[in-house]
């Protein structure tokens, strides 16, 4: 009898599907979007201090130094005095500007990786790919402040709704490109469930070589935009302060030295000069300063929007300004 036993089966096999979820290790780092937001903030930068000395329009990271002075921050006040004084009994003139940079660009970067920040931590939560509008909500973000503060200071004369457009421009233009940035190194989000046999391929996110090779790119055309507006901002401004300068060497007009009179009392004006010359334009003008007699102080003025620095004398005002090779001298404005 032949033997009648069923025959097994083939198993059925299915195909596996990909896994829809993308690996958190996808997403870039907090150090390179740090470095990122860092690189878009420098010709922003070159282009608020371009806009400045070119337009006389403000200058935010400035802004923000003064503001909290003149609403009488006492702290603020006391750490700006403490950075501007120096411990060696050096030139207070030469650190007063420096201090106001390097406390001004501090908040003002501080702000601006503070808002990148907060863009970043919102697209990884929402889990899609940063846009446009994004972007312009991510610089609205900044340049309200920005704008609050410009007004505030009042350090510009230009009308209010020219300076609101350009700070709200440049910002917003900030944010688009933070927006765009950060949509290129974050991976692209899954698909929605679909059946199997229909399954689309899931783009790769973006390999090491591509991020870095994006990065390069943004590193050299944001260097060379901040590269080419701060050396043309500081050649404006260098220009300016001498011109400046120039023209207040004189004081002659009667109106302002009846004002100066009534107000400080009999004192009698100079100019700091290296290289003496006749006349005394032709001189390399260091600063103006004021001589009060019933006074123990004597100020000095370097022109711009410097501060005035009080010296406990003459001879101290003079050596501040006076170097081993060419000693500083003085111009008596009045006799």
């Amino acid at each position: 009898m032949a033997d009648e036993t069923t025959p097994p089966r083939p198993r059925r096999t299915t195909a596996r599907r990909p896994n829809r979820q993308r690996p958190a290790t996808d997403r870039p780092g907090l150090g390179v979007v740090l470095l990122v937001i860092l690189l878009l903030t420098a010709p922003l930068v070159g282009l608020l201090y371009l806009g400045a000395q070119l337009l006389r329009l403000p200058f935010p990271p400035f802004d923000l130094y003064d503001w909290p002075v003149r609403a009488g921050f006492a702290p603020w006040a006391s750490l700006a005095t403490t950075l501007s004084t120096p411990i060696d009994g050096g030139n207070i003139a030469q650190n007063a500007p420096l201090t106001q940079w390097l406390l001004g660009l501090s908040l003002f970067v501080a702000l601006a990786v503070g808002v990148g920040l907060v863009f970043y931590a919102y697209a990884v939560r929402r889990g899609q790919t940063t846009d446009t509008i994004d972007g312009i909500i991510a610089g609205a973000l900044l340049a309200v402040p920005m704008i609050f503060v410009a007004l505030a200071v009042g350090s510009s004369t230009l009308p209010a709704p020219l300076v609101v457009v350009w700070l709200a421009a440049l910002f917003i233009a900030w944010g688009i490109a933070l927006s765009y940035a950060l949509g290129r190194l974050m991976p692209r989000p899954a698909p929605a469930a679909v059946a199997a046999d229909d399954w689309p391929a899931v783009p790769a996110p973006p390999s090491g070589i591509d991020r870095r090779r994006f990065l390069l790119q943004l590193g050299a055309s944001t260097a060379a935009v901040t590269a080419i507006t701060a050396a043309a901002g500081a050649t404006l401004a260098r220009s300016q302060e001498a011109a400046a300068v120039r023209r207040t060497l004189p004081m002659i007009a009667p109106e302002f030295r009846a004002a100066q009179s009534e107000l400080f009392g009999q004192f009698r004006r100079f100019a700091i000069v290296r290289n003496g010359a006749e006349p005394v334009e032709a001189s390399n003008v260091l600063a103006l300063g004021a001589e009060y007699p019933d006074r123990n102080y004597v100020s000095i003025w370097l022109g711009g929007h410097s501060p005035i620095v009080i010296y406990d004398s003459l001879e101290t005002a003079l050596s501040a300004y006076s170097t081993a090779d060419e000693p500083a001298g003085l111009y008596w404005l009045d006799a």
